[in-house]
C-alpha cells in the first residue's frame, strides 16, 4: 500500500544515463527539465522548504533492528534494494534486483519466507522491479518483467492468485490499494495519461496523469519513467513525483488532478539532451549539490517523501554520494505539509513508517542493510 522507494531505482536509472565526464552544451544542445515543466505554487501553503517547521523528527534514542550482512545465508544477505514496504502488521517485504528475490521479514529482524523463487514459470520472478502490498496485508503483488504477480498470504506462505499481462507494463513506479493496483508508464502522445489503474486480475481500467511536456518522445519517455508512486487506501488517493521535477501531485482513484505541492528547496539535477551521429542522447549531468527524489510512500493520512542532495566521487564506486535525505510529511487529503528534518545519518534513507516504527536503508556498496527504528523502551 504505502508506494515507492528509490535508493537503487532512482540510482540505476542515474547509472543508465549519467556520463561522469560533462557533455558540453551546442546549438542542438537542451538542458532539462525545461522551464514550461517546473511549477511554481500560486499558494505559499502549498510550497514545502525546510524553514517550515512545525515538528522536527528526533533520531536519538532510538533502538535498531538490522537486517543484512555481509557473510550468511542467500536470505541472510542483501545485495540491491529495489522497492520496499510494510504491511502495517509485523511484516516488511523488499526487492532484491541481484538475487531476483521478494522477501519477508519481521519488524524484529527475523527471515519469514521468500514470497517465490527465481525462475521463469508462473509466479517465479525473472526480474522483480515493484512491490505493493494490499491495505489488508494479506495480498502481495509483485511487478516483474512483462508481468504481475499476485499473492495471497496464508500465515508463513506465499500462494499465488494470479499471474497478469497488464496493457501497458510499468517499470516500477507501483503501489496498490482498494482492490486496484497502479503502474507508471508513458506509451505515445495519443494515449491519455500515464498512470494506469488496474483491477487484480489485470485488467485495464483507466489512465490519467501528465507526462513530461516535450515534443521529443525519446526525452518524455525517459523522463517520465524516473517516477514514484504511492497509494493512500484511507482517502483513496494516488500520488505521483517525476523525480526530476520539483513538485508532487495527488490524483483522485479515478484520476482526477486534487492538489499539487512544491519543494523550494528541490534542486532538480539536469539532463543534457544532445544530437550525435544523428541520435538523441540524454545524460544526467549530476552537478554537487543537484537534489534526487529517494522515497515517496504513504501511512494512515499522511504522505511522505524525501530527497537527497548528491556529491560525485568521481575517483570511487559508485561515483555518486547521497547525502542526508530531507523528510516532508503532506496530508493526502488537502497536499499541505511540513518539514520533518533529516535521516539518521548521510546516505541512510528513509523506506517507510508504520506508527511510531521508521525503515531506512544504508548505501552500503555491495552490502546494503535495513534498519528498523523504533522508540526505546523507557527503564
Amino acid at each position: 500500500m504505502p508506494g515507492s522507494f528509490s535508493y537503487i531505482r532512482r540510482s540505476l536509472v542515474l547509472s543508465v544515463v549519467i556520463l561522469l565526464l560533462p557533455l558540453k552544451a551546442s546549438a542542438q544542445s537542451v538542458i532539462h527539465p525545461t522551464k514550461e515543466n517546473i511549477p511554481v505554487s500560486s499558494d505559499p501553503r502549498f510550497e514545502l522548504g525546510h524553514d517550515h517547521n512545525e515538528e522536527v523528527w528526533s533520531w536519538d534514542m532510538m533502538d535498531i533492528t538490522t537486517v543484512g550482512v555481509n557473510e550468511g545465508n542467500a536470505h541472510e544477505m542483501i545485495g540491491w534494494i529495489i522497492d520496499f514496504d510494510v504491511d502495517h502488521n509485523g511484516t516488511m517485504y523488499y526487492v532484491d534486483l541481484m538475487g531476483a528475490q521478494v522477501r519477508a521479514y519481521g519488524y524484529d529482524g527475523k527471515f519469514i519466507a521468500d514470497v517465490s523463487t527465481a525462475g521463469m514459470g508462473p509466479g517465479e520472478f525473472r526480474d522483480p522491479r515493484g512491490l505493493a502490498v494490499m491495505e489488508s496485508g494479506r495480498r502481495i503483488i509483485v511487478e516483474d518483467v512483462y508481468v504481475d504477480h499476485v499473492f495471497q498470504r496464508e500465515g508463513d506462505t506465499f500462494n499465488l492468485i494470479a499471474t497478469n499481462q497488464p496493457e501497458y507494463l510499468g517499470f516500477g513506479a507501483f503501489c496498490a490499494m482498494n482492490g486496484y493496483y497502479y503502474n507508471q508508464r508513458f506509451v505515445d502522445e495519443q494515449h491519455d495519461g500515464v498512470i494506469h489503474r488496474y483491477t487484480l486480475e489485470g485488467n485495464w481500467e483507466n489512465s490519467f496523469g501528465k507526462p513530461y511536456d516535450y515534443e521529443n518522445q525519446f526525452i518524455v519517455y525517459g523522463i517520465t519513467a524516473d517516477a514514484m508512486l504511492a497509494c493512500n487506501a484511507k482517502h483513496g488517493v494516488v500520488a505521483q513525483i517525476i523525480n526530476h521535477i520539483p513538485a508532487m501531485t495527488g490524483y483522485s482513484e479515478d484520476g482526477e488532478e486534487l492538489w499539487q505541492v512544491t519543494f523550494s528547496d528541490y534542486r532538480s539535477d539536469t539532463i543534457l539532451e544532445s544530437v550525435r551521429d544523428g541520435a538523441t542522447v540524454r545524460s544526467v549531468q549530476g552537478e554537487d549539490g543537484s537534489s534526487v527524489f529517494k522515497s515517496l510512500f504513504s501511512d494512515g493520512d499522511y504522505f511522505y517523501v524525501t530527497y537527497s542532495f548528491i556529491k560525485t566521487d568521481l575517483g570511487n564506486m559508485p561515483p555518486l554520494k547521497f547525502m542526508e535525505n530531507h523528510i516532508f510529511r503532506v496530508d493526502a487529503r488537502t497536499g499541505l505539509g511540513h518539514y520533518l528534518g533529516t535521516g539518521p545519518e548521510p546516505g541512510e534513507h528513509l523506506l517507510a513508517v508504520d506508527g511510531e516504527y521508521r525503515f531506512t536503508t544504508t548505501q552500503n556498496e555491495g552490502f546494503p542493510q535495513i534498519r528498523v527504528y523504533e522508540p526505546r523502551q523507557s527503564r
